[in-house]
């Protein structure tokens, strides 16, 4: 073999090796924004890089499809083994880069071998294997050079497209969104086939014998790309409109709180009215029976009025008026279902803290606590304290269950339709409006949830 050809066979094994290295450093970068723990995002880029390098060297046993796919399915396990949340959107991640990296790659390919054809192997340097070679050393770095190009521009653009990264994604959502992979990626394996066959039968390439395929077929893997950012900016769209929708229903749902609240405190100022209207005569009743000297019957009246008082007392004062009515409403639903209630609860006055946004947190919260609080002696216990901006409350109930929380920070419901998860994602949303968020954890048969919000 003389220097040139080595020379040849070098820089052919070296760029194929250089586009392995720049697809595997991509595919980590595609997948880093959805990845829990960052830094370990490095790791999918090196066993993806790892096996398609050892698959490369090793004797030929597979079709390069099937060695690709071998090495984006390491790397989804690498993914999942360390961030098991949302494991239908990892294989949305693993499917798409599969598509996009042989769809990027062809493209890039087709113009490459244009001008290659038109650089290295035209007939004007016929012979001169020295100025051919460092023509060709020159497609491959365009070649690699466009690669980089083709695959970046589409993993940012589907990056970008992509906004709601944290979001679960269904069943659903994921079969509509890896159809146009799919698509994509079969029509690649069908163009190619036929070139395969055409070349295996007539030993000519069919590129040169129809110029018109490589242009197909370039046009074909640009249009796929297009599809899979179409369809994942539709996606988003939805899920935008579904994002609105639950925002449509929080603020139905805080609009029926406050009419039921309002009409509690109507009630409770009517009651107040009725006994004010009513005092001059109660005094003049104890007067009476004082003057008389009936003592036993002047403290029965006043047990009479102490009691009447007592009802229309609160019990819980907040410092919200609006509070207070909540968290009576809850303690007499507690005492008539032989439950334990504890509040040690203080609204944060002279702070941007709206109550009827609290009151949809108190509301959806303590909800759940009366419909899943379980075993002996059940109780609920609410308590909140201020550091500075930070305003914290704890809510704790009493449960003998497990909470099931599957690939989210957030526990599974037990229910199912319109009510499914929609009280502890109307809690967050609104944490989140004050720049803060939730946690439920389970300690022992004690179930707690943390609200952190910002006030200042």
């Amino acid at each position: 073999m003389s220097l040139v050809e080595r020379c040849w066979m070098i820089t052919s094994k070296f760029s194929v090796i250089a586009i392995l290295i720049i697809t595997g450093i991509c595919f980590g970068v595609f997948v880093y924004p959805y990845m829990k723990k960052k830094r370990e995002t490095a790791l999918v880029s090196i066993v993806y890089i790892g096996i398609m390098f050892v698959l490369y060297l090793i004797p030929q046993q597979i079709g390069n499809f099937s060695a690709y796919m071998l090495g984006v399915v390491a790397a989804f396990l690498v993914m999942y083994v360390q961030d098991r949340r949302n494991i239908y959107q990892k294989i949305f991640l693993a499917v798409t880069f599969f598509s996009i990296r042989w769809l990027a790659v062809a493209m890039a390919g087709r113009m490459d071998d244009f001008i290659t054809k038109a650089l290295v192997f035209g007939n004007t340097i016929a012979g001169r294997q020295w100025l051919q070679y460092v023509l060709y050393a020159g497609t491959r770095i365009l070649d690699i050079v466009l690669c980089i190009v083709f695959l970046a521009v589409a993993i940012g653009l589907i990056n970008k497209a992509y906004v709601y990264k944290n979001d679960e994604m269904s069943v659903k959502e994921q079969v509509m969104l890896i159809i146009p992979s799919l698509v994509g990626v079969t029509g690649y394996g069908i163009l190619q086939y036929y070139l395969n066959i055409y070349e295996k039968d007539t030993g000519k390439s069919l590129t040169d014998t129809y110029g018109f395929y490589g242009a197909l077929s370039f046009v074909h893997y640009f249009i796929s790309i297009i599809a899979i950012l179409v369809m994942t900016t539709m996606f988003q769209n939805w899920k935008v409109a579904q994002e609105e929708q639950t925002g449509q229903e929080l603020v139905l749902n805080q609009v029926s709180d406050m009419k039921k609240h309002i009409g509690e405190v109507e009630k409770l100022y009517q009651d107040i009215r009725s006994l004010r209207h009513d005092m001059g005569n109660h005094i003049q009743m104890l007067e009476h029976l004082v003057a008389e000297n009936h003592m036993d019957d002047a403290a029965e009246y006043m047990e009479h009025l102490k009691k009447e008082w007592n009802e229309i007392s609160p019990e819980i004062k907040t410092g919200s008026p609006v509070i207070d009515v909540i968290l009576m409403e809850k303690l007499r639903e507690a005492k008539e279902k032989q439950i334990r209630f504890i509040s040690d609860f203080h609204y944060p006055g002279d702070t941007k803290l709206n109550a009827f946004d609290l009151s949809v947190i108190l509301n959806n919260a303590l909800n759940n606590c009366m419909e899943n609080v379980s075993g002996e002696n059940p109780y609920i216990s609410l308590s909140s304290f201020r550091k500075n901006s930070i305003f914290m409350i704890t809510i704790k109930n009493r449960y003998e269950g497990e909470l099931n929380y599957k690939d989210s920070d957030l526990p599974e419901t037990t229910k199912s339709g319109k009510e499914h998860g929609i009280g502890l994602h109307n809690i967050r949303r609104v944490a989140r409006m004050y720049m803060g968020d939730i946690s439920l954890e389970q300690e022992n048969q004690e179930v707690v949830l943390s609200i952190m919000l910002q006030v200042e």
